[in-house]
């Protein structure tokens, strides 16, 4: 009985070093294909920086049949569909790659832009806050979700995350634009002026800024600044018809009418 057990307990031992072992085979497997997933990946990058978008994409998929589970690769690929117009086979490749790595804020942001650009403003939100959860300390994912929270009507949850996105990154245009579009959008066009011309201090010739500064100092009264962001909108933009048509609205409220006309007329034009 004793022999009996002895031999039990060594084949126990014999099948788990084995086990053990193929353990081992295969976790080394799955990072030489994990390496030659990437080495392809390195060569797509390149042709795809000569231009050679075709030669790029076939790499791409070599890549992927020598790891189908290479989050990098499936990322890749989604960004090719993306390009050629198959945006909603991409979600799934950006999908899994957003779930199969909890720590990379950068595949969650971009999976919520995708959503939303095709209409998915829930999802997109849902990833854009957990872009933010996985990366607290991104001035540019804390204005993404701004924008997102702005369009879905949470004016006041855009505030909070633009303000924080101005104490994360001071010198990021983009952060103090979305600040003062929240501000302007939450009542506060006196603060929103303030975050708008510290936006086209740090660019200015931003169109967006420009014309948000435009409007908000026609509803302060200050016609003037109206006509003066205007202006530098066109001296910027010459062919938007957006920033023709703010000068138009400008100087109608400062009773230029020929002026006014003249430039409603350049606006249509170039619609």
């Amino acid at each position: 009985m004793r022999r009996r057990a002895l031999q039990v307990a060594l084949i126990a031992s014999v099948i788990g070093a084995l086990c053990a072992w193929m353990s081992v085979l295969n976790v080394g497997a799955r990072e030489r294909a994990r390496a030659a997933s990437d080495r392809l990946l390195e060569k797509a990058g390149r042709r795809a920086a000569r231009g050679d978008a075709t030669g790029a994409r076939l790499l791409v998929d070599q890549a992927l049949e020598v790891d189908p589970d290479s989050p990098r690769a499936r990322r890749e690929r989604a960004m090719h569909l993306i390009a050629g117009r198959h945006a909603k086979v991409a979600l799934a490749d950006l999908r899994w790659a957003a779930e199969a790595q909890p720590d990379d804020a950068g595949a969650a942001r971009e999976l919520a832009g995708l959503l939303w650009t095709e209409g998915d403003r829930d999802g997109a939100l849902h990833w854009l806050r957990e872009s933010v959860r996985r990366d607290p300390d991104s001035g540019l994912g804390h204005v993404d979700l701004a924008h997102c929270l702005m369009e879905t009507g949470d004016t006041e949850g855009a505030l909070r995350a633009a303000a924080r996105a101005v104490a994360l990154a001071p010198r990021l245009q983009s952060a103090r634009l979305a600040l003062g579009v929240a501000r302007w959008k939450a009542g506060d066009p006196v603060g929103a002026r303030t975050a708008l011309d510290e936006a086209l201090r740090l660019r200015p010739r931003d169109l967006t800024a420009l014309l948000c500064a435009s409007q908000v100092a026609g509803e302060l009264g200050s016609k003037e600044a109206n006509a003066s962001y205007a202006r530098r909108a066109v001296a910027a933009h010459g062919e938007s018809a957006e920033a023709w048509l703010a000068l138009a609205q400008a100087l109608a409220a400062m009773g230029r009418r020929a002026e006014a006309d003249r430039a409603l007329a350049r606006a249509r034009s170039l619609e």
